[in-house]
């Protein structure tokens, strides 16, 4: 306890005060008596008197408790304590495909759900002034989670949306992010939910600021795994599909295993493989030419199932048939054979009828046939319309226009269009389905003139450039081979790679959308261009199929879990070796607060109410 004004303590120098005047107030009782004849000769000599005693009394006990309660809530008398620092705890949270193993005790739980379970033990017992965050261990950390004690409902629902699925983990970044998020105003402290299996090889690990707690789920041996490798199919030349698979025993011990393919969700042929310890076996199998996906499981059951399935969708998307429609096709030909990819056939205008459009993903037109009064189901892509074709009614021509940059689309990225000039330009109103992609500078023309514009009519994909390459500077520039290359991404289905790691993102455009192995269609944002983006929800092994805007399955991709670095649970660094290379730098709390509790109101409060009693009994007497 201690006293906020000390110097009003000097009000206790009443008390004597107050016992000296009792001493001098103090009297004998007054007694009336007939005469004092027979006091005579009583009276004697009194030496040395005998000391005067303080009178006790009800009043005084009562005087002496006012005082010493005022005194002492005038001094404001406080009570302190010392107030704990509110807390941090910052999770690296090991999200990679190897956390999805069932060796756990129970075996109905995965290393991650164990590590889920420890972060919401932690948020629901939080109190309202700490706080929590969950930085993701894998090849690209992020940060998942960040929230305090007020904020447990939504925290909670958050950890329901993780799911393990990543191959690789990059300790070193996850760190850094995980130091970066440490409150010097609070007590800090990180852990790490792995199973250890981390390259302890890698770069050196950044310092952090923070103490540093290792969780190993399991903290028991990991066991052995089988896992599927190099899954992959090769056309041959009869049409059927060769199917290629590889298995691995990470184990020290030999086993026995039964491949099994599926085609088409079927089974077809089931083998038995024996595979030494910590060896390998490959089995081959052939495919009908119908068939549009395989898979490859095995059969038998062990602690990572992930990777014991791997699938393959059988589409032919890495080839893209174009049909070039023109009677100079020089110019544009070799634009287009310089593109990946690209099997061109090139026509006249008046061979056109002998060729099935259907056969080709992009019909490449120099100027509209006359005959053509329809659009083509498919891709169409138009250059130099002419007159008097009612696909795209052109009212004139303008000459020697330039292109405003400002008015670009996301179709011109990285084109540089500085010093293009078109000799001539159709002129034509914009249809009502298309969306303009480039300008010509309103300066050149009095009113605005289309370069390229894009859109769907039906199910025809149509992009149109107005102005003729053959009058133009454009084919001596760079920029024509980049405009190409933007075209066919606009138009053409993307081609990924047959299969992919777990976690790994897959570049496409945002013209299309993807069914992921769960069956949800995942589609681009309004307020997206048609610009590539990285597509990154990969976490699911399986076959993610891409569709188009008119909902037509163009191509598609495998997610394969099985990887050494993942599938390998035998490998795990030793928890000394990890502490050691850790250089933590703790900074010093900051000192704690201070709590003063004040009661100085209630012994002034007494001390009126003994004021009170002390006239009342006064009045009475």
């Amino acid at each position: 306890m201690s006293f906020l004004w000390p110097f009003a303590l000097a009000g206790l120098l009443t008390l004597p005060i107050i016992l000296i005047l009792h001493l001098l107030r103090s009297r004998r009782d007054r007694l009336a008596i007939p005469s004092l004849l027979f006091w005579r000769g009583l009276q004697q000599e009194k030496e040395g008197g005998s000391p005067r005693k303080i009178p006790l009394s009800l009043m005084l006990f009562l005087q002496l408790l006012v005082a010493i309660v005022l005194t002492c809530g005038l001094a404001r008398p406080t009570l302190s304590f010392l107030l704990g620092l509110p807390e941090q705890t910052i999770f690296v949270l090991d999200t990679t495909t190897s956390m999805a193993a069932t060796d756990v005790s129970g075996g109905d739980q995965t290393r991650f759900d164990i590590a889920r379970q420890t972060i919401q033990d932690y948020i629901e017992s939080m109190a309202a002034s700490d706080q929590v965050a969950v930085v993701s261990l894998d090849p690209r950390p992020e940060i998942l989670l960040t929230g305090n004690g007020e904020q447990k409902a939504a925290a909670l629902s958050e950890l329901d949306n993780w799911v393990p699925g990543a191959t690789g983990a990059n300790l070193t970044a996850a760190l850094s992010l995980a130091g970066g998020l440490v409150d010097p105003d609070r007590e800090n402290r990180i852990v790490i939910l792995t199973d250890g299996n981390l390259d302890s090889d890698s770069a050196p690990l950044p310092a952090v600021t923070a103490p540093v707690e290792w969780q190993f789920i399991p903290e028991a041996a990991p066991p052995g795994n089988q896992a599927l490798f190099d899954v992959s199919a090769r056309p041959l030349p009869n049409g059927r599909q060769r199917i290629f698979a590889r298995v691995i025993n990470y184990d020290d011990a030999p086993v026995a295993r039964t491949l099994r393919l599926l085609v088409d969700g079927q089974v077809s042929q089931e083998e038995a493989v024996d595979i030494d310890a910590q060896a390998d076996a490959v089995q081959l199998w052939t495919v009908p030419a119908s068939a549009e996906s395989v898979a490859v499981e095995i059969a038998e059951t062990d602690a990572l199932p992930l990777d014991n399935r791997a699938e393959l969708l059988l589409l032919d998307t890495t080839r893209r048939r174009i049909l070039l429609v023109s009677n100079t096709p020089e110019t544009l030909s070799r634009a287009l054979e310089v593109q990946p990819g690209v099997d061109l056939a090139v026509a006249a205008p008046d061979a056109l009828a002998g060729f099935d459009l259907a056969d080709f993903d992009l019909v490449v037109l120099d100027s509209v046939p006359a005959e053509l009064t329809a659009w083509p189901s498919g891709n169409v892509w138009v250059i130099n319309p002419p007159v008097n074709q009612p696909l795209l009614p052109v009212e004139t021509y303008a000459l020697n226009l330039r292109p405003d940059p400002d008015t670009a689309s996301a179709l011109l990225d990285g084109v540089d269009l500085s010093g293009v000039y078109f000799g001539r330009v159709a002129q034509m109103a914009v249809p009502e389905w298309a969306s303009i992609d480039l300008m010509a500078a309103t300066t050149e023309v009095e009113t605005p003139s289309p370069l390229i514009f894009h859109g769907t009519v039906g199910s025809t994909r149509v992009v149109v450039w107005t102005f003729d390459l053959a009058d133009s500077n454009l084919p001596a520039r760079l920029a024509l081979p980049l405009l190409t290359a933007n075209t066919l991404t606009t138009m053409l289905a993307p081609a990924p790679p047959p299969a992919v790691p777990v976690g790994e993102p897959v570049t496409l455009p945002r013209n299309f959308s993807v069914e992921i192995p769960d069956g949800r269609r995942l589609f681009p944002s309004a307020d997206q261009n048609i610009a590539e983006s990285n597509f990154t929800h990969t976490q699911e092994p399986g076959l993610y199929r891409i569709y188009d805007s008119s909902d037509t399955l163009v191509a598609g991709f495998a997610v394969h879990a099985g990887s050494a670095p993942e599938s390998n649970l035998l490998q795990r660094p030793d928890r000394a070796a990890l502490e050691q290379k850790l250089n933590v730098i703790p900074v010093p709390p900051p000192d704690p607060d201070v709590n003063y509790q004040e009661f100085w109101p209630w012994l002034v409060s007494v001390g009126l109410v003994v004021i009170m009693i002390e006239g009342w009994l006064a009045w009475r007497r």
